[in-house]
């Protein structure tokens, strides 16, 4: 009885927890990182968004350099911006006009697998989306690199939810 005992407590932490990857838990292929189509006109926000997937996919020990298959092919869909905390501000008139405390930029962007040239698709992510908030600037050119600084960020950001994705893993959306 002592000896089964043992064996039972000796074996307990071998069980597992029962957790898998959502696409099995087998070792995840190699992945090249190519960007298939961009309807975004920002080149920076492209790369932003394919760096991000290079991220994710490297910390997995998943990422493969060059553009071979199987691959991971990424299409930035849409950047996007609008006021954030709109108050009510008198101009020089008195009238009192809307004006934004904030601005929201936004980027939504999609990837999926490829095994083999003209393959079929596979663990499409669907349409992910990340959102950053920046304050607005007294001044224009200030306004103009804060923008600059969330689009970068709001772009890292879908890329690295993309790749936890691909990869089977839980992650959040906006």
């Amino acid at each position: 009885m002592r000896g089964l005992a043992l064996a039972l407590a000796l074996a307990a932490p071998l069980t597992g927890c029962g957790y898998r990857a959502v696409h099995g838990g087998a070792a995840a292929p190699r992945l090249y990182v190519v960007l298939a189509s961009s309807s975004v006109p920002d080149a920076v926000a492209s790369d932003e968004v394919l760096a991000g997937v290079r991220d994710e996919l490297a910390r997995s020990g998943a990422l493969a350099s060059g553009e071979s298959y199987p691959r991971c092919e990424v299409e930035v869909l849409r950047a996007d911006e609008a006021s954030e905390g709109i108050a009510a501000t008198p101009n020089a008139d008195g009238v009192s006009l809307p004006d934004a405390r904030a601005t929201r930029v936004g980027v939504v962007a999609r990837a999926w697998i490829v095994r083999a040239k003209d393959g079929p698709r596979e663990r499409d992510t669907g349409d992910v989306r990340a959102v950053e908030i920046v304050a607005v600037a007294a001044d224009a050119r200030g306004a103009t690199f804060r923008h600059t600084d969330a689009l970068r960020a709001a772009s890292r950001r879908v890329g690295r939810r993309m790749g936890t994705r691909i990869l089977g893993l839980p992650s959040s959306s906006d």
